[in-house]
């Protein structure tokens, strides 16, 4: 058995060498942190960013949206504002996201359609704002030389669907929203098609 000083004295030694090695580590990565450019990387690699509806719209009771299973659990698991009622409010600021997109240099923008926005309660007539602010979106992006990236569903399913089919494990979800898929298709071939990439759903593993 290992006397108390000699193990003491193993475990500060231990703890000596990793902190020097860490040290030396982290002043490598320093040295050579100004050196990356766009230039090490392929021609075609794309610079971009990407978000989801929730996490960034806000304006979750505004211009006939309804709830989506999102505001659901936010509103049942948190408190206070720990929801996205409000979130980054990119509906009203869409146009000083893209601003500042430009001037960090992106080539992309992968972000995701609001079910609950443009068709609301999952299914009937589209929701004309909700349209709208979708296709000033792609615009804006676009008129930035910004690639669009639309994911058409990112886990934010209509309350109301979730509701009645109990959500992705019914069947029939997939004739309930071809509609969405439409009028997404018709959106962005009146915008520019060669420009926007589509995504349809947000990979997710259990």
């Amino acid at each position: 058995m290992m006397e108390p000083k000699t193990c003491y004295s193993t475990i500060l030694t231990l703890k000596l060498i990793t902190f020097l090695l860490l040290n030396f580590t982290l002043r490598k990565l320093s040295a050579y942190e100004n050196y990356y450019s766009r230039d090490d990387f392929p021609h075609d690699f794309i610079f971009g960013s990407a978000t989801t509806a929730y996490q960034v719209e806000g304006a979750a009771n505004e211009d006939g949206r309804t709830p989506s299973i999102w505001d659901t659990f936010a509103h049942d698991v948190f408190e206070g504002t720990e929801n996205g009622d409000v979130a980054c409010d990119g509906y009203h600021k869409y146009k000083e996201d893209v601003k500042l997109m430009v001037e960090t240099g992106l080539d992309a923008y992968r972000f995701s359609i609001s079910w609950s926005r443009l068709i609301p309660n999952g299914r009937g007539p589209i929701n004309p704002k909700g349209l709208q602010f979708y296709n000033n979106l792609i615009n804006e992006l676009i008129s930035n030389r910004i690639q669009p990236h639309v994911t058409l569903h990112n886990f934010d399913l209509p309350q109301a669907l979730e509701d009645e089919y109990g959500g992705w494990v019914s069947p029939k979800i997939m004739y309930v929203n071809e509609p969405l898929y439409t009028v997404l298709f018709e959106l962005i071939s009146e915008t520019l098609v060669l420009e926007t990439q589509l995504l349809t759903y947000n990979r997710r593993k259990n």
